[in-house]
């Protein structure tokens, strides 16, 4: 009843409220805020691939035992549904995501999977001197078996919470902080000593101009631990890594940008010394568009067992991926993926009894696809990958893979 004698203004703040807790919701809201379901959007996938070496068995090895008997290739389904939340309200933004993807294997129907992924993040600003970000993303994920070895399904299970602040001294500076939680384990219990916690902080220093275009300096430290390691000289469980970066995003020209990170890390471990890390480190990102039907991307990285590496053994990943694209016409586009990586183990090896020297493994891969979208919220892809790796601590490492798939994507 008290509603009643609340002024307009009021009014009209509790409404676009409510309509936008109905669109999180997923509840249908009211004709007067039907609006606020223009943010909203929905997407459905279906991808059907054909593996021709599903376990990455190495040639001189014969898949005569076990799940994997005379069956090395599958057939994969996998079907995709989720929703998507993108809104700005004054100063706030608010974004949103909620997806879960079902794989289904032909003949290793034990390695069926479903797997969510979820993401919420808040742009906040107050006044003109104030900015942040809040944000958690969880993430199911199946290990491939390039990664995870042997014949077993292995899903890990990626939990990441992101907070920062910023103080805008000058229209195009600020200094700020930030801090972070990573928490990475496996369903079912699967890898107890390989799961792990991960506490960050950084301090910042941001220029964005005008233009649009970012550069953040940032001083970051993290502390991790695989908890279920034990304390022992030569365990890698405890670390500290210090980093000094640059991070942003710039557009040189009108047809080339850049993004990503570059600079210096240091990690350290409690019990392990000797397998001390300091050197460069990075992930950057080029897109050059030389002209209307041509476009390239080309990314190199080089880091220390990141968040995207499904294994959780300590290792150094350099990697390089080119990917041309001809736009041939408004609908169709053919593209190529080329990428080399090497996985450097210089704190582990998948085999704890290996001593010698080289502890490597680097992996080649190269591929076509040609896309059709005859609708902007439709699209086929059509595609093919060869990938290679040649392991330099263990020839039952090797192996040779083909990947051939057709998706088909629907957005509304």
């Amino acid at each position: 009843m008290r509603l009643r004698f609340m002024n307009s203004k009021k009014q009209s703040a509790l409404a676009a409220l409510a309509g936008g807790v109905a669109v999180l919701l997923g509840v249908q809201a009211a004709p007067a805020f039907a609006e606020e379901t223009d943010a909203l959007k929905f997407s459905v996938s279906q991808t059907l691939s054909r593996d021709s070496n599903l376990y990455r068995l190495s040639d001189d090895e014969p898949d005569t035992g076990g799940k994997m008997r005379g069956k090395r290739s599958d057939s994969i389904s996998v079907t995709r549904a989720g929703a998507n939340f993108d809104k700005e309200y004054g100063r706030q933004g608010i974004h949103a995501g909620l997806s879960a993807s079902r794989a289904l294997y032909r003949r290793h129907t034990d390695l069926n999977n479903t797997s969510p992924d979820a993401r919420l993040r808040w742009d906040w600003g107050i006044g003109d001197h104030w900015s942040g970000v809040l944000g958690y993303s969880y993430s199911e994920s199946f290990v491939g078996f390039e990664e995870a070895g042997g014949d077993e399904r292995v899903m890990r299970r990626l939990g990441r919470a992101t907070g920062s602040a910023n103080y805008w001294f000058h229209p195009n500076w600020a200094l700020g902080v930030g801090v972070g939680s990573v928490r990475s384990t496996y369903r079912d219990d699967q890898r107890p000593t390989d799961e792990y916690d991960a506490r960050e902080t950084s301090l910042n220093l941001t220029y964005r101009p005008a233009t649009g275009n970012r550069i953040v300096f940032s001083l970051r430290n993290e502390n991790g631990q695989f908890s279920e390691r034990d304390k022992q000289e030569g365990s890698l469980r405890d670390w500290q890594q210090r980093d000094a970066r640059f991070s942003g995003e710039w557009q040189l020209t009108g047809v080339t940008r850049v993004n990503g990170y570059v600079g210096y890390s240091q990690r350290e471990y409690e019990y392990a010394s000797s397998r001390d890390f300091r050197g460069m480190t990075g992930s950057l990102g080029l897109h050059w568009v030389p002209t209307p039907k041509a476009i390239v991307d080309l990314s190199w990285r080089r880091e220390i067992g990141a968040d995207q590496d499904a294994a959780s053994n300590f290792a150094v990943v350099h990697s390089w991926i080119l990917q041309p694209t001809w736009v041939v016409t408004d609908k169709v586009r053919l593209g190529a993926t080329l990428k080399t990586s090497k996985r450097d183990y210089r704190g582990t090896s998948p085999d704890a009894s290996w001593t010698g020297a080289a502890r490597y493994d680097r992996t080649q891969s190269y591929g076509l696809n040609l896309q059709y979208a005859p609708a902007s919220f439709f699209d086929l892809t059509l595609g093919i990958q060869r990938e290679k790796r040649d392991s330099k601590w263990d020839d039952r490492r090797d192996y040779d893979a083909q990947t051939t798939w057709l998706s088909g994507n629907f957005t509304f």
